[in-house]
């Protein structure tokens, strides 16, 4: 058998195999009963077999028939599954970014759902930083990093890292100082780095400290966040983004003790496949891109 019954002949005959009478059948479909009538003979004889037992009072099934209604409903139900997984998965758009620029984005991410309710956005976030985004498992991404030079990627600047000493409040209390008095001060904490090199407290105190180059007291983290997380705890000072301590330093739960901040060079960038033209996710782009916020280093 080449062909194969339409879906409106398969609910045609679940509607009648549920009501066994055309005239009740009919009613649920909206259907006239001879339109019914026809549609199960048509599938009847593109089978090959009888479905039903036509009796002066109704219809019953043959067995063949209740075994095709097992059949019927499996490929009706499959099929409304696929339509509905089809239209969510339009309407939803995968997004990976790495885990410090979460407290940036969730804000965001929440204001942008309110404006366009019908959009889901699934964020998935990585501790590791990515070197090029993963298009099989997501439709868009936040690397950072420097921006990629490529054909096959179109990429927007979310912003840059700028980079200055955060601290908790409990830990530098305010009183009026001094640069100088301030630099002093510094070097009498312990010192958070985010990484082995102690990179970011190099660029900083090059810029203006270059007299003030180690710490005595140190601790290491594995990543920029964890490390001015510590520093929200009071274990010490940490040179972070001042971008993603907004909140933070809003909410005085940390404080930034010098006016002086540092571009690193690396910025989060906010990566799509070239030549997207799906329509949430350049929704999901622009909105993302008019929120970035303004250069003060």
């Amino acid at each position: 058998m080449n062909r194969l019954p339409s879906t409106k002949q398969l609910q045609v005959f679940l509607a009648t195999a549920q009501h066994l009478n055309f005239t009740h059948a009919a009613e649920a479909m909206n259907m006239t009963q001879g339109a019914m009538s026809r549609q199960i003979q048509t599938l009847e004889a593109l089978i090959g077999v009888a479905l039903f037992h036509r009796h002066a009072r109704g219809l019953s099934l043959t067995p063949e028939g209740e075994r095709f209604v097992v059949c019927a409903e499996e490929i009706v139900n499959q099929l409304r599954k696929a339509i509905t997984d089809v239209a969510d998965g339009a309407n939803t758009i995968r997004l990976n970014a790495p885990t410090c620029i979460t407290s940036w984005l969730l804000g965001r991410l929440a204001e942008f759902h309110q404006q366009f309710p019908d959009i889901n956005v699934e964020l998935t976030s990585t501790n590791k930083h990515q070197s090029s985004p993963n298009f099989d498992s997501f439709d868009m991404a936040i690397l950072y990093g420097k921006a990629i030079k490529n054909k096959t990627t179109n990429q927007v600047l979310l912003f840059e890292e700028r980079l200055s000493p955060l601290c908790s409040p409990e830990l530098w209390p305010e009183v009026s100082q001094t640069f100088e008095d301030k630099v002093g001060a510094l070097a009498e904490l312990p010192w958070l780095h985010a990484n082995v090199e102690q990179t970011d407290w190099y660029l900083w105190l090059e810029a203006f400290a270059p007299q003030l180059k180690k710490s005595s007291r140190n601790q290491t983290f594995a990543t920029l966040d964890q490390a001015v997380g510590a520093a929200q705890l009071g274990y010490g000072i940490a040179v972070g983004d001042l971008v993603l301590a907004e909140r933070d330093l809003k909410l005085n739960r940390l404080v930034q003790p010098f006016d002086e901040c540092v571009l690193s060079g690396n910025g989060y960038y906010l990566m799509t496949p070239a030549g997207t033209e799906q329509p949430n996710i350049l929704r999901l782009v622009e909105w993302l891109a008019k929120h970035t916020p303004p250069r003060w280093c």
